[in-house]
């Protein structure tokens, strides 16, 4: 496959999550898909993945993802942007807030045969927890 369309593929990945459609997310992966995010010392299975986004998208309502920039080379897609959204219900304990959230995230999907095999993503999730009330904002 192209990077073009492998690019074209990060994006449709991005527009499912903000669906909640993860039956045409999991379209995009390879059957041995494995994610791995920031702080986390091992590979998350699709299940796993899936169950993480699952309570993004219980916790907070009309979730986007905005890319401002993406650069692919041989079978990898990084990408940088942001992930707008609402904070409605508990988020791993914390109270919905009610706020509106922005946080900024780079990810980079390795591709085999057209379709996403891994994922890697640094989420700014301490300026998410900061704007729900999770923890004191900087002075």
């Amino acid at each position: 496959m192209s990077t073009e369309s492998n690019k074209q593929a990060v994006r449709k990945m991005f527009e499912c999550q903000d669906k909640g459609d993860l039956a045409g997310e999991r379209a995009l992966h390879t059957l041995d898909f494995v994610a791995y995010m920031a702080g986390n010392d091992r590979a998350m299975t699709e299940e796993e993945f899936q169950g993480m986004e699952q309570m993004f998208f219980t916790s907070f309502a009309n979730g986007r993802h905005i890319i401002d920039t993406q650069v692919a080379e041989g079978d990898l897609v990084m990408s940088y942007g942001s992930w707008s959204a609402l904070h409605v219900k508990d988020f791993n304990g914390i109270p919905a807030s009610h706020k509106p959230v922005k946080i900024e995230a780079v990810t980079i999907n390795r591709f085999v045969d057209g379709k996403i095999v891994e994922h890697r993503a640094l989420v700014d999730i301490m300026t998410l927890m900061m704007q729900i009330g999770a923890v004191p904002q900087a002075a």
